[in-house]
Formats: C-alpha cells, sequence, structure tokens
C-alpha cells in the first residue's frame, strides 16, 4: 500500500518545519538525512515517523532500495537535500554537479523501480534566475544563475521533465525565495533575517556585504511550508510555481525593521561585496495565485515578531 511520504533532508531548516506539519496532518512519514543530523524532540517522539540514514552523494539505485526496504510504500518525495549552499558552490563545481545532479539521477532511478507516484522538488528562486533580471522573476523566463548551487538547481529541474517523459514520474518544482523562521541555523551562512534577528536580539555585531543595497524576497517558513503544500498536492496548471512574498526588501531595510521590532540599536559590519550575490532578487509570484488563490503572507515585521519569540523561548 503506497501510504507513505519521504522527506529527503528531513533535518535540515525546511524539512524540521515541512516534517512537523505533516505530523500535523497524520501521515506516515520516512525521514532520510545524514547520520548526524539532529532532530527535535516533537519529531523524535512521533509514532508515524521512521528516520533513516545515511549519505546521498555516494548513493547508487541498489544502494536506495537497502536503505529504504519500504520504498515501494512511498507515495510521494519531498526532495530538499542539497550538499552546499550559495555562497561556497562555487569552490568546487565538477563536486557540486556530481553530488547533486548524478545523486539525484540515481535516486530518481530508484523511484522509478519503487513505482514512486511524485517527486516534489525543492528549486531554488533565489539563485536560478541570476543577475539578469531587474524586474520581477518569473517561470517562463529563461534562467542564467551565477552560482553552481543555482546550475544545480536548475539542472534537477530538467532531470524531472526528462523522468516524467520518460517514465511517467509526476513531479512538482518549487523555487522559493528566502525562508526564514523557527529551526533555521543563525550561523550567517544562509538565512540573513534568521541571523540578523538572532545576533542583533543578543548584541552581536552583524556582517553586511557591500552597501546593503542588495534587494531580496523573504517569506516566513510557516507561509513557504503551506505553499509547498499546496503546489504539492492541489490539482494546478503547471509543474514549477515560484513561491514568495513578492516583495523587495534591501539589507539595509530588512536590518532597520529588525531593529526597530526589537528595540535594538545593530553594529555592523561593512565587508566587499560578493561576486554570488545577484543584485535584486524578486519573486513573480502570479502564477501561484492564478492558480492556487491569493496569498496572505505574515508580513516581515510580524515574521521577525514570531522569530524573536523563538529564541527567546529556545
Amino acid at each position: 500500500m503506497q501510504d507513505k511520504t519521504l522527506i529527503l533532508g528531513a533535518a535540515g531548516f525546511i524539512g524540521t518545519n515541512l516534517t512537523l506539519r505533516l505530523i500535523g496532518q497524520n501521515k506516515n512519514l520516512i525521514l532520510y538525512d545524514r547520520p548526524e543530523a539532529v532532530y527535535c524532540p516533537e519529531i523524535q517522539g512521533a509514532k508515524q515517523v521512521q528516520i533513516r540514514q545515511g549519505s546521498f552523494t555516494q548513493m547508487q539505485k541498489e544502494d536506495w532500495k537497502k536503505v529504504l526496504p519500504d520504498f515501494a510504500e512511498v507515495e510521494c518525495v519531498y526532495h530538499l537535500i542539497s550538499t552546499t549552499c550559495p555562497t561556497n558552490s562555487n569552490r568546487d563545481i565538477a563536486g557540486e554537479l556530481a553530488d547533486n545532479v548524478i545523486g539525484t539521477t540515481h535516486f530518481l532511478d530508484a523511484c522509478v523501480e519503487a513505482g514512486v507516484k511524485k517527486v516534489v522538488f525543492l528549486s531554488s528562486g533565489g539563485t536560478v534566475y541570476g543577475k539578469e533580471h531587474t524586474g520581477l522573476c518569473k517561470e517562463e523566463e529563461e534562467a542564467f544563475p551565477i552560482t553552481v548551487y543555482g546550475m544545480q538547481k536548475l539542472s534537477i529541474e530538467k532531470l524531472l521533465y526528462l523522468y516524467y517523459q520518460l517514465y511517467n514520474l509526476d513531479y512538482r518544482i518549487v523555487r522559493l525565495s528566502n525562508p526564514y523562521g523557527p529551526y533555521q541555523k543563525p550561523n550567517g551562512v544562509q538565512g540573513a533575517v534568521t541571523t540578523f534577528t538572532y545576533r542583533i536580539l543578543r548584541d552581536e555585531p552583524i556582517t553586511v556585504y557591500g552597501d546593503g543595497s542588495v534587494v531580496r524576497d523573504y517569506i516566513y517558513i510557516a507561509d513557504a511550508i503551506e505553499g509547498i503544500l499546496t503546489i504539492a498536492e492541489e490539482k494546478g496548471r503547471y509543474k514549477l510555481y515560484n513561491l514568495g512574498s513578492g516583495q523587495g526588501v534591501s539589507i539595509r531595510e530588512l536590518i532597520d525593521t529588525i531593529a526597530e521590532v526589537l528595540h535594538k540599536t545593530p553594529c555592523i559590519r561593512y565587508e566587499a561585496g560578493r561576486k554570488v550575490d545577484v543584485p535584486v532578487n524578486v519573486l513573480d509570484i502570479v502564477r501561484y495565485e492564478q492558480d492556487f488563490g491569493h496569498r496572505n503572507n505574515i508580513p516581515l515585521r510580524e515574521g521577525i515578531q514570531k522569530l524573536a519569540a523563538f529564541f527567546e523561548q529556545n
């Protein structure tokens, strides 16, 4: 009986929030992540959760069958795994592509053999479009990523299309903007809202690359999870959707907003701008809203308040 949902990268920021939401829906879940991954207590104690551990980059089709003996019971897969982040992915272009694109190819082969019905892939609205777009980024526009992180995401999107054509493996692609919220690590590698909120709350300095004019599209994690599930479960006209707020906020504006919400004066360290940072990236969400209805996202100020409350309680 195919009644299980498999989440790759389940212990990460998005994976944790997705898992908690699906636990609340009484879904039967198989969670897959690295052996060193740590899950929050609410996930560890859930009865309908099975936790599996292993690699992703070194797995062949036969390896997946060994790690997931009940693969044939999986109806839907959420593919959230990536081996790097945008800021450091260009250090090893060949390795990044091999780990993620070839790794996903082997995994999709295993999905086909197991009879999985649908793969939901978390792409990157922040990196696949590149710097050629000065306005809102639309799904139908050509993508020109400037990091291998964005390139591998785009390549996996094309892989999913290929496997759909060859094997009728259904799929959905979510080009997500910049999510923030509970369970995101405030380490500065990814997640400006989370990192800045955490450090300003503790009177610690924050680092800004460039002059603070870089513009991004931020979405609270609860809204992101709701959108991901809607794209995965509802019958839209497309297999690819942007998911964000549709509104741009500069780094300067973000810091000012956090400071106002927290009633703090931030200590800012400015460093040289980075080549991996696209000047402006804001997603057009018209396609999503036409198919699924208007998005009533949590405003940035309210999201920062919720995040600060989470930090103070944990």
